[in-house]
């Protein structure tokens, strides 16, 4: 575990969670004092009371924030307004590797539909063996006669999915 010259650990992706509809406020916050942010989002098309439709964009996981930082300046973080708490397991701050977040960078930038589900899953643990997601580690589900390739965020319980081509991946394992 490296450590830095004023003895915490170095900096890794933290995850806070926010009041709703807060993320943007939030990310422009943090940006403005130096931190780097990530918030992913989707496109959607709304249809508003008068029938018009407009595209616009939502973050992926609604009132998450992933803050890359030292683990000693998590508590100035979470006085900020709109923030309600970091995530914490076992009674220790939460992390999501810097793959992880590689992994989500790239399925959105895939273009592809991204599917949230609010829930850990099942499913085949499989590799990626070709395409853009190529050496990801993940699950296949499948759902409406499409094969979904999913990242598992456990400290949030949430995964990520994205369509895929079967003959994209090899399976690692039996079910999860």
């Amino acid at each position: 575990r490296e450590v830095d010259l004023i003895g915490s650990a170095s900096k890794r992706w933290y995850i806070f969670y926010l009041r709703p509809k807060a993320e943007k406020a939030v990310r422009n916050e943090l940006v403005k004092r130096g931190y780097e942010v990530y918030c992913p989002t989707c496109r959607a098309v709304r249809v508003w009371k008068n029938r018009q439709k407009k595209l616009i964009e939502l973050p992926l996981f609604p009132n998450y924030l992933f803050v890359y930082t030292h683990l000693h300046e998590l508590y100035a973080i979470k006085c900020l307004p709109k923030v309600v708490s970091y995530i914490a397991s076992d009674g220790r701050p939460s992390v999501i590797s810097e793959r992880e977040i590689d992994g989500i960078r790239r399925m959105v930038g895939l273009e592809e539909q991204i599917t949230v589900e609010a829930k850990f899953c099942k499913g085949q643990h499989v590799r990626i063996i070709s395409g853009p997601l190529t050496g990801y580690e993940g699950i296949l589900t499948r759902s409406n006669g499409k094969a979904r390739f999913g990242i598992g965020l456990k400290a949030i319980d949430q995964t990520v999915f994205v369509d895929i081509d079967v003959s994209a991946i090899e399976i690692i394992d039996k079910e999860l």
